[in-house]
């Protein structure tokens, strides 16, 4: 059976502290939210909030042309679930993100600095 380990509105951000290779489990999530941003124009992700693995699966979603949002796949890491969890909505957290907050969050762990702009003319 599935214990709930985070919040309701849970995101990336909050599953971070329980991972031991938090680089590889955002890098996963990123390449999985390419390919559906690639395919569909847009890509948001939420993450399992319930369950008896260490590392939490998550969604991908999009938003189609009527406003609703679409499961584009659930996975743990970049693979597929078994059980294609993505069919339910009472694992996943109610929050999500989109790619340009996971990018930031992966430049973040890999400590990638911006270069301040310049303001000379």
């Amino acid at each position: 059976m599935a214990v709930q380990i985070f919040q309701p509105n849970a995101t990336i951000t909050d599953a971070l502290p329980t991972l031991a290779n938090k680089e590889e489990y955002v890098r996963a999530i990123l390449a999985n939210l390419v390919e559906c941003k690639r395919k569909h124009g847009n890509a948001g992700v939420r993450i399992g909030i319930a369950g008896t693995s260490k590392v939490p699966a998550h969604k991908v979603s999009y938003v189609d042309a009527a406003g609703t949002e679409v499961t584009f796949g659930s996975y743990a890491g970049k693979s597929p679930t078994k059980d294609d969890p993505g069919t339910r909505d009472d694992p996943w957290s109610n929050a999500s993100m989109s790619m340009p907050e996971v990018q930031v969050i992966l430049g973040e762990l890999r400590n990638f600095k911006v270069a301040a702009k310049s303001t000379r003319h």
